[in-house]
């Protein structure tokens, strides 16, 4: 909603860096799993260091060992927040939308 309503983000076709991070999560618990279970995970950043994201991810309630990391890079992180915004803008003008960012996994 934000690059919808904010003059700036539309014209620079971006999104401010507060909201890279809700991305990568959004991205992660909707192409992560723990194996072949079909839950989506509960994704958190662990930490951040020399520009790569550690986020922790839990398939917790459904098995006894659902923990696992997942690290993306700044730049995966920049290309994730671009398909958004591509995929954003495409849907605002009736375009298709262009394929995913990052092969899950």
């Amino acid at each position: 909603m934000h690059l919808l309503e904010c003059r700036g983000c539309l014209d620079q076709q971006t999104l401010p860096r507060r909201f890279h991070l809700d991305v990568v999560r959004a991205h992660l618990e909707q192409t992560e799993r723990h194996g072949r279970c079909g839950k989506q995970p509960y994704v958190r950043e662990a930490e951040h260091t020399d520009g790569v994201h550690r986020f922790q991810l839990q398939c917790s309630g459904w098995h006894a060992t659902g923990n696992w990391t997942k690290d993306i890079t700044a730049s995966e992180a920049a290309t994730l927040v671009r398909a958004l915004v591509d995929a954003t803008l495409a849907a605002q003008d009736g375009r298709p939308s262009p394929g995913p960012a990052l092969g899950a996994g």
